[in-house]
């Protein structure tokens, strides 16, 4: 009975360490991948323009048709990121995603100030810099990497190559001095 209680009790134990690594790696693991697979060679801190979503084109988990996607990888080991996203009509969001898979800031043009996005992100226990520029948001990142993730609705195929103009027009690079 003791052989068999303490079987029972070691494979619980080491279940339950599996299961903690498990939770904790499979988020890493996989924004690794996306990160990857949707910037290959790109540099961090720069957009990505997708194409257009079509049947074969996926870069993006579950792509609409109807939407533009733009994609910075981020890289705040070397200082805080600045992200101005030009709107469009009728929608354009920002979102922010951690390594770790977590959606920690959502932006859109509803809620925007002005004509743009303006968002400076500074990795987490650093200060804010003393240089935001005036009416940016301050965005405190859980992870020292991760991405942004910019859509843009396209009501008909004809306005994608304006939208696509303006598109290019977003920044995503390292705050300046």
């Amino acid at each position: 009975m003791k052989r068999v209680l303490t079987f029972i009790v070691g494979a619980a134990i080491v279940a339950g360490a599996v299961h903690v690594a498990a939770v904790w790696a499979l988020p890493r693991v996989v924004m690794t991948k996306v990160m990857a697979a949707v910037a290959g060679d790109a540099k961090v801190n720069k957009f990505i323009e997708q194409p257009l979503a079509t049947a074969s084109a996926r870069r993006v988990v579950r792509p609409s048709p109807d939407l533009a996607y733009s994609i910075c990888i981020l890289d705040l080991s070397k200082g805080a990121v600045r992200v101005q996203v030009p709107l469009t009509e009728p929608y354009t969001s920002v979102a922010l995603y951690s390594s770790t898979t977590d959606n920690y800031f959502v932006r859109n043009d509803r809620e925007a100030k002005g004509k743009k996005l303006d968002v400076v992100i500074v990795s987490k226990g650093g200060d804010a810099p003393a240089n935001v520029p005036e009416g940016a948001d301050v965005v405190t990142a859980p992870t020292a990497k991760g991405l942004v993730l910019v859509r843009r609705v396209v009501e008909n195929p004809e306005a994608f190559p304006a939208l696509d103009e303006v598109r290019k027009k977003a920044t995503c690079a390292p705050l300046q001095g």
